[in-house]
């Protein structure tokens, strides 16, 4: 099992993903589980504010989870540690528990 944070983790998300790039981060909640669900956001805006709401949607499957869906932050991550950073900042305010990758959708 692979502990975020970890440097295996960090070398998976530099394999997985080309920094910087925009995500979108979705709360999704089913039940009483919560977690955060994440989306590279393809778009040539300069800046968060700048990307089209269509870039935005969430994902076919993300919509067939059965979850509530909610965007929660849209930001521009420069690399893998700004990712954590942000990643820890959401689970911290929206009182989700990271125990290992299957907790997070990438």
């Amino acid at each position: 099992m692979m502990k975020i944070g970890s440097i295996e983790w960090f070398e998976k998300l530099n394999e997985m993903t080309k920094f910087p790039s925009y995500f979108a981060f979705y709360l999704l909640q089913k039940d009483d589980t919560k977690s955060i669900a994440v989306k590279i956001v393809e778009s040539k805006a300069k800046d968060a504010d700048g990307i089209k709401y269509g870039a935005l949607t969430p994902t076919l499957a993300l919509l067939l989870t059965g979850s509530s869906i909610a965007l929660i932050d849209v930001s521009n991550v420069n690399d893998a540690n700004e990712y954590y950073k942000k990643i820890k900042t959401l689970t911290d305010k929206w009182d989700i528990e990271v125990i290992d990758e299957k907790d997070m959708v990438v």
